[in-house]
């Protein structure tokens, strides 16, 4: 009794190692268990450096996947905040970081959706594997929070089976070396108890039934169009339009433009993330590679065949549209000479189980831009990422789109935005520095590696004895939170341009009622949207309290058009976790509050106490 419905749509950034702060949730994936349990949908994951933000996107992901009858599963719980040396590592954080950056993004994501499992990561956290931990699995998750659902390993991430029983754990994942008949075992033994195994199965059972899989309905249809069409709408909403000084953008598509693509594969598809995030496209992968005895497919690159230059060429019918591949730099620039307009592609695969080396643009794309701005005047640079890079040529080219892994429309969609039939309103979930020297943490600590082969095989030994700890002293701090005083970041948190302009002021909060009210006007000639954003300095009467996002609207508007735009405020972001009472507390004292359209603006303030 299984469901399966294609999910399809745009990607947001999988990895950011450097700001060690965030949630990964997966819709689904992988393959049943020992138990034959219910499989579930395609793998969605986000890692954001905000917990507010990466719950409610998380949220909503679960809770739309599950209104379709397919249980989802949100990962990686908890401290999984870099993928080198993941099955070794032992992430060291004080309770109170992680109850406000990591926790409290599970929490919120796992209260607001009603998710039916989730899966442990492969870490140690403060000492303990995920897995076997207690804290997370049990006195957290389901006590505190009143989880109702099942906590299943993830693949191999099971290193016992009383310790992981006993703790919480509900399913090894894929494999039956630690459960299964060792299970039956420890049961008949006394060492793991006849009701926790009950309670393993009745999570399950219960969450089968919650969401349909125990009916007898049938599958539903699948509507290849309109997936598609919501494909390109959450490609178009998560483009970010980073720099327009010169308002090179939106280019006219009536005019008789000499138009060069350059680079990215972009004559065929567009770049999926790879392992847990990976998408198989329909049509297959657009650069097929060939791959090594035992590798996993998922974890090559994968490219979704929407050629964002077959999408130029129709948004743009009146232009001669050619296209460089990139691979050599002066037949690029020899042809960028001839151009009116340069649009070069510029990617960044990341996948799981790796980290980027840094954040340059891989394969010498930075040398590539410079050479082609060197050139024209007209260049429009299209990162294609899965998550922030470093963009030392922002200063001269003429505009700069973030459009990330957008999916099996990807290619209109950039097309659109380009054109101007689509007015970009997308935000950064994650901080752009200058240089990786601005980051708290600027190299990924490693241990041995652990190829990704083998992963069916019992045999193979996922609990390697070569642990070694990281500790996330900034972690309260990490993400925008540090780029305070002269920290300045190149894009900032919460950051994103538009076609048109808009007017922010007016600001009123009421803490206790947990609402805000401000005023946004559009101030420009196009139609647009805008992400009325609130953050807030708590009193440091109960310890440091970095200033940080307490809510958000975004509001439409026509030329000319004004609101009055509500903010829903989250309460245990207007409090600390306090380590004594295990609990929320509001700090005594007056807040101030901002609201703007990134973190690094300011557009009007107001205290209030709280």
């Amino acid at each position: 009794m299984q469901r399966f419905v294609p999910l399809d749509g745009a990607q947001v950034p999988q990895r950011l190692v450097q700001f060690g702060q965030g949630v990964l949730v997966a819709v689904g994936g992988g393959e049943p268990g020992a138990a034959d349990l219910p499989r579930c949908g395609r793998n969605f994951e986000y890692h954001g450096e905000d917990p507010l933000l990466s719950g409610i996107m998380v949220a909503g992901e679960l809770a739309g996947t599950q209104e379709t009858g397919v249980i989802a599963t949100v990962k990686h719980y908890a401290g999984n905040y870099q993928e080198t040396g993941r099955f070794t590592i032992n992430t060291v954080i004080d309770e109170r970081a992680l109850r406000e950056g990591e926790l409290l993004a599970f929490e919120i994501a796992v209260e607001r959706s009603g998710v039916g499992a989730v899966m442990c990561s492969y870490n140690r956290l403060n000492g303990p594997y995920a897995s076997e931990s207690r804290y997370l699995l049990t006195d957290v998750l389901k006590d505190e929070w009143g989880f109702q659902g099942w906590v299943m390993s993830d693949w191999g991430a099971a290193h016992s089976t009383e310790a992981s029983a006993n703790a919480g754990l509900d399913q090894e994942f894929p494999l039956n070396r630690w459960f299964g008949a060792a299970l039956g075992r420890a049961v008949a033994d006394g060492r793991v108890p006849t009701a926790r195994l009950d309670d393993m199965a009745r999570r399950i059972v219960r969450t089968m039934a919650r969401v349909g899989l125990l009916d007898a309905s049938p599958v539903p249809d699948f509507d290849a169009a309109e997936s598609y069409r919501v494909s390109q709408r959450i490609a178009e909403n998560g483009i970010v339009l980073l720099a327009n000084e010169r308002g090179l953008l939106p280019l006219d598509p009536a005019a008789e433009h000499r138009v060069l693509v350059v680079g990215a594969h972009a004559d065929v598809g567009v770049p999926s993330g790879g392992g847990s995030c990976a998408v198989d496209p329909i049509g297959g992968n657009a650069v097929p590679v060939d791959l090594p005895p035992g590798q996993l497919p998922v974890m090559q690159p994968i490219w979704v065949p929407s050629s964002p230059l077959e999408a130029i060429r129709e948004e743009f019918p009146r232009a001669a549209v050619s296209f460089a591949d990139g691979s050599d730099v002066d037949a690029a620039t020899g042809a960028a000479r001839d151009a009116d307009v340069v649009v070069v592609f510029a990617d960044q695969w990341t996948c799981e189980h790796y980290d980027v080396e840094d954040l340059s643009l891989p394969r010498e794309q930075d040398r590539l831009i410079d050479a082609l701005a060197a050139v024209n005047d007209s260049v429009v640079v299209v990162l294609q990422t899965g998550g922030p890079v470093l963009t030392p040529w922002a200063g001269r080219v003429g505009a700069v789109l973030e459009a990330w892994y957008p999916g099996h429309r990807g290619g209109p969609a950039i097309a659109w935005v380009l054109s101007g039939a689509v007015n970009p309103s997308g935000k950064l979930p994650v901080t752009f520095p200058f240089s990786a020297d601005d980051l708290p943490t600027s190299i990924v600590p490693t241990s041995q590696p652990i190829e990704m082969t083998g992963m069916a095989d019992p045999a193979v030994d996922w609990s390697p004895a070569t642990a070694f700890d990281v500790s996330y002293d900034h972690a309260l701090t990490s993400g925008y939170k540090w780029f305070t005083g002269d920290r300045r970041p190149a894009f900032p948190f919460g950051f994103g341009r538009s076609y048109t302009t808009f007017e922010i002021g007016g600001l009123s909060v009421d803490p206790e009622n947990l609402t805000a009210w401000a005023d946004v006007r559009n101030t420009g000639d196009r139609a647009g949207a805008e992400v009325v954003q609130l953050y807030a300095q708590l009193p440091d009467t109960l310890g440091p309290c970095p200033r940080r996002l307490v809510g958000w609207a975004k509001v439409h508007l026509a030329p000319g058009e004004s609101t009055r735009a509500r903010i829903d405020l989250e309460r245990r972001l207007l409090a600390v976790w306090d380590t004594a009472s295990r609990g929320w507390r509001r700090p005594a004292g007056q807040a101030v509050f901002d609201v703007g359209s990134s973190s690094a603006h300011v557009a009007d303030s107001a205290r209030a106490s709280l």
